[in-house]
């Protein structure tokens, strides 16, 4: 378990200084670095390796912000200790904002940037894999913070943007380690596309709406690629106008419909040994489905459970969307792709207005 510790304020409180003094030398925090490094407490048997790992960054980084505002004293010159706590603070602080920059930074490298990449792991990558490409990433900023520490003078950038990188890489590390966080990323690159589609709406695209639910008692399943069972069955369909012209500039309106769902998703694979029962979602969605295709061809039913039916675009479709998740289409070369239709978007957007 990792301990979250003041290191600034325990460099500045030391045994060599009374409980109550308010001045500290340079000398007597090096003192206080040097006990703290090698604390059994800290960097002990009992504490994970990674953890021991942030825990000498944090204490290296804490007296290098120090020794950067001691860097015109003598060892022994005193300075006020709430002086240096917030002038090392606030160094601090510009390595939490430089970490947007440098997450900027690293997005105009690539268009998307993942916690993988961040961390030089593969997509995917087994929790061993990710911990092992952290420590690794953990030991390179560590030795970066140590050559410091042989320099007479610091400079101030390179500290800040090392530590940034630090914040990156934890913060990457965090996400990779949470279940849940973890699967949303792993959704988010399988999808080549936004599922936010609300900017494809106009109004008066169609019209005469119409619900009819459905007696169909068929439930169908499947299970996407982290093994999760999704259950589905038609429970309703949208009909709909829309207003076309002809090759003589007549103008009607063509009636068609969009199918209602009801889909259940039970997350088995985020279940653990302590869990009674795997989590368990429910959406009603817009879509058309071949039912035929989805019992005979396992690309496109792993397209379905992996992508249309991805949490990520499930839930962008309920938000933005109306309920629709798009359609699986086939190009002309024979490759499936994700397309959603304009007027069904504009139906399900309008129907889902007037039903509240």
């Amino acid at each position: 378990m990792s301990i979250e510790l003041d290191f600034i304020k325990q460099l500045t409180t030391s045994k060599a200084v009374k409980e109550e003094a308010d001045l500290i030398s340079k000398r007597q925090i090096k003192e206080s670095f040097n006990t703290l490094i090698n604390s059994p407490f800290l960097f002990g048997k009992s504490r994970a390796d990674v953890e021991q790992l942030e825990d000498k960054i944090k204490i290296t980084y804490s007296y290098l912000c120090l020794l950067i505002c001691l860097e015109d004293f003598g060892d022994d010159y005193e300075s006020s200790k709430d002086d240096l706590r917030d002038k090392a603070k606030q160094i601090l602080e510009s390595s939490s904002k430089y970490k947007e920059v440098l997450r900027e930074k690293n997005k105009a490298k690539c268009s998307y940037i993942n916690p993988y990449r961040n961390l030089l792991v593969a997509t995917g990558a087994s929790n061993l894999e990710i911990l092992r490409g952290y420590e690794r990433q953990l030991n390179v900023i560590l030795k970066i913070l140590e050559s410091l520490l042989t320099k007479n003078n610091i400079d101030p950038e390179e500290l800040i943007e090392t530590y940034s990188t630090f914040l990156l890489q934890k913060e990457s590390f965090d996400i990779l380690n949470d279940k849940y966080k973890k699967r949303r990323i792993d959704e988010e690159i399988l999808l080549n596309f936004n599922p936010n589609c609300e900017e494809m709406y106009f109004e008066n695209t169609v019209g005469q709406l119409a619900y009819f639910p459905s007696d169909d008692d068929n439930v169908y399943e499947m299970k996407n690629k982290f093994g999760d069972l999704i259950l589905f069955q038609k429970i309703g369909t949208l009909g709909y106008g829309i207003a076309r012209r002809d090759r003589t500039g007549f103008s009607y309106k063509d009636s068609t419909t969009l199918h209602n769902y009801k889909l259940v998703k039970k997350y088995d694979s985020l279940n653990t040994e302590f869990s009674k029962d795997p989590d368990k979602r429910e959406f009603s969605i817009f879509t058309d489905l071949n039912i035929s295709k989805l019992t005979s061809d396992s690309d496109y039913t792993s397209l379905h459970a992996d992508i249309l039916f991805s949490d990520y675009n499930l839930e962008e479709a309920i938000i933005h969307n109306g309920g629709y998740v798009g359609d699986i289409v086939c190009e002309s070369n024979g490759k499936y792709d994700v397309y959603h239709y304009p007027e069904k978007l504009c139906a399900c957007i309008d129907y889902s207005t007037k039903a509240k």
